[in-house]
């Protein structure tokens, strides 16, 4: 039997109008150019916890003819993966501050932005006046967070001489978890604060047969 395992504490945080080779941060420029650091806050690709988890075991090889043929030398394998949530960026949805610079952000005016049945409370939040700019902190609110087990049984059945085959079977998202992916985060959305899709797939099974001579 065998586990290992990786788990990360991280943090993202700069400038979204800057770009460090090919992990770029956002290329849309800044909100307030008098003022880079209105816009300073988490990046998009920021997780605090990543973690993954791999654990592998073999049943027994049996003395007894019947019982070893059928439950002998069966690999088992999973992993686990699990991360936090992605920052979310609340924007008004158009040119509030009559700027023409895109992703111009709403006020908070609540300290708890999520709600009870929508993960985002509309109430929290407020456009701006005409002609300013919102106080939200760029991704400064997080989406739900994400975890799914993928699976596989295999099995190498001799044959004799140099023949066998091997039997599998996977399942990715074993359990079928419904993770949630981030809300609409256009204020001036009708869905605004709603998850209407699923971050990751759901349940997949695949079986393979491989014959080897």
């Amino acid at each position: 039997m065998g586990l290992s395992g990786t788990y990360t504490v991280s943090r993202c945080y700069g400038d979204p109008a800057l770009q460090t080779g090919s992990f770029p941060l956002n290329g849309g420029g800044y909100t307030n150019p008098d003022d880079p650091a209105f816009d300073r806050g988490l990046c998009d690709q920021d997780r605090t916890h990543l973690a993954s988890f791999t654990v592998i075991a073999q049943t027994p090889r049996f003395a007894a003819r019947a019982l070893g043929s059928w439950v002998s030398d069966w690999r088992i394998s999973g992993i686990v993966s699990a991360r936090s949530g992605a920052p979310i960026n609340v924007t008004a949805g158009f040119d509030r501050a009559f700027t023409g610079i895109a992703n111009q952000r709403v006020n908070q005016v609540l300290d708890n932005p999520y709600g009870e049945n929508d993960w985002l409370n509309p109430a929290a939040f407020e456009l701006p006046a005409p002609g300013t700019l919102g106080n939200f902190r760029r991704n400064s609110v997080r989406g739900p967070g994400f975890w799914a087990v993928d699976a596989a049984l295999s099995r190498v059945v001799p044959l004799g001489a140099r023949r066998h085959a091997t039997l599998r079977a996977e399942a990715f998202n074993l359990f079928n978890t419904f993770n949630r992916d981030v809300p609409d985060a256009n204020f001036s959305s009708p869905a605004f604060g709603r998850i209407t899709s699923m971050a990751g797939s759901p349940r997949i099974l695949q079986f393979g047969i491989t014959y080897t001579f």
